[in-house]
């Protein structure tokens, strides 16, 4: 199986490298699939659980669904030979350092667009220190150092200001600024939240079939109740807008509540 990519210009999905023709982007795997039969369990702020389908699970998140990855335009693609990545680089190793898929152990994941949905549930964090920080995603059972939980899906895109990192993920590319942002298009890893010091997984930008892509991954045992937390980075917090939340989400325990009121299951 090839992995299918999304185009916003032109609103269709291909299999780079297929034969196969380009496909509309609404009913292609990109927006359509996989997502649980059961739907994805989602905690409310007054502990009630809930089982939501995708046009739940949008409504929520306030974005499009998106298995994979979407470019903005069919330039991109085009131009990716031309992409300059930071040195050692050689005609042998043009991505330098960026691990491959396969050496990350993510490269079937990319291709199904699967995630760990029977592992995870969405839940509503409230307002810590006067902030409404939103939803969080949470471990329903105990997840092991090492595990994947699935890719950080968006709109690759040139970056415009550093207004495009509200939801993005800068890519490990000297030239052009790149950076996969999950504002209006994305999944479950779009939740989230930052951690200074008590982050227990990263995102890391592996090469698959010649396209970057991003992927979240445990760097630390996280047992059932636990939010899933990652640093984001010095730069996310230049911007002014940004740093009233910043102290609101270092040092969290990572739980909904102190009280407790965690799903069990």
């Amino acid at each position: 199986m090839v992995t299918p990519l999304g185009f916003l210009d032109t609103h269709t999905c291909e299999q780079i490298g297929s034969t196969e023709p380009c496909v509309d982007l609404w009913s292609s795997l990109v927006c359509l699939g996989p997502f649980p039969e059961e739907g994805v369990c989602f905690q409310d702020a007054d502990f009630q659980v809930h089982y939501l389908d995708r046009d739940g699970l949008i409504k929520l998140m306030s974005c499009q669904w998106a298995g994979h990855l979407l470019l903005e335009d069919h330039r991109l693609l085009h131009e990716r030979d031309l992409w300059a990545f930071p040195p050692p680089v050689s005609p042998s190793d043009p991505f330098g350092r960026i691990p491959s898929s396969e050496d990350a152990g993510c490269a079937e994941l990319l291709r199904s667009g699967d995630f760990l949905f029977h592992h995870l549930y969405v839940a509503s964090v409230g307002v810590v220190d006067g902030i409404d920080v939103g939803l969080g995603l949470f471990a329903m059972a105990e997840i092991p150092q090492g595990t994947v939980l699935g890719e950080y899906t968006g709109v690759l895109s040139r970056r415009v200001s550093e207004d495009d990192g509200v939801y993005g993920y800068g890519l490990p590319v000297v030239d052009p600024d790149l950076v996969i942002n999950a504002k209006d298009f994305g999944n479950l890893c779009r939740l989230i939240n930052h951690s200074e010091d008590e982050w227990n997984a990263e995102l890391i930008t592996v090469h698959h079939e010649g396209m970057l892509h991003v992927v979240c991954r445990v760097v630390s045992d996280i047992v059932a109740g636990q939010q899933v937390l990652i640093h984001y980075g010095a730069r996310y917090w230049r911007v002014e807008s940004r740093c009233r939340v910043q102290l609101s989400r270092c040092g969290q325990s990572g739980r909904v509540h102190e009280a407790g009121g965690y799903l069990s299951h």
